[in-house]
């Protein structure tokens, strides 16, 4: 699974290279239409667009990523502090065909990339990493104020794959695979230079 998945991603990145010989670049933001919360684990938290106009594709490298952290002191000496970290990265790579009518262009593709997750509990060795495949079919529209500007909405139905091994306490390996598919509706701005 984890060759697989580098192989997309370098696909991904090579097929957006060469396709990019005459383009017009851009950058966009995104805002969810349902609280993010609720998706924080398939993909959902804010994102930065990079929108690349070649020829009658639209590639659309797309970055995530978020941290947080707990700290817990107590007051009383006999317990120990406590802190907990996370951290998430996602890498994104959309391939699509627009079509344009007037003012609003509509586009139909797909979002192809990884998500990598750390959590470290109390800064020991027994930190928790992950990596899941997130493949997204995805169709939206976008409407031009003006030659620069615009804004749209995009629905991603967002299917991730994660396999976690453990060897556990038997004699017997186990590898548990975990798959989710979540509808996250989005509204995007995007500035075009």
């Amino acid at each position: 699974m984890k060759k697989i998945s580098r192989v997309i991603i370098i696909v991904c990145l090579f097929l957006s290279a060469s396709l990019a010989q005459q383009q017009s670049y851009g950058l966009g933001f995104e805002f969810h239409t349902i609280p993010s919360a609720l998706m924080q684990y398939e993909g959902g938290d804010l994102g930065i667009y990079v929108p690349i106009e070649a020829g009658s594709l639209l590639i659309e490298p797309l970055i995530i990523y978020s941290s947080s952290s707990t700290e817990v002191d107590y007051n009383d000496y006999t317990i120990d502090d406590s802190d907990y970290k996370e951290s998430n990265i996602t890498l994104l790579i959309g391939i699509f065909k627009p079509t344009v009518r007037g003012k609003i262009r509509s586009y139909f593709g797909i979002r192809l990339g990884k998500q990598w997750a750390k959590q470290d509990y109390d800064n020991n060795d027994d930190d928790v990493e992950n990596e899941k495949l997130i493949i997204a079919p995805t169709v939206g529209a976008e409407y031009y104020i003006s030659d620069n500007f615009s804004f749209g909405g995009e629905a991603m139905y967002t299917m991730t794959t994660r396999e976690v091994e453990d060897a556990g306490y038997s004699s017997t390996n186990k590898t548990t695979t975990y798959k989710n598919n979540v509808l996250i509706p989005k509204f995007i701005v995007r500035f075009y230079f």
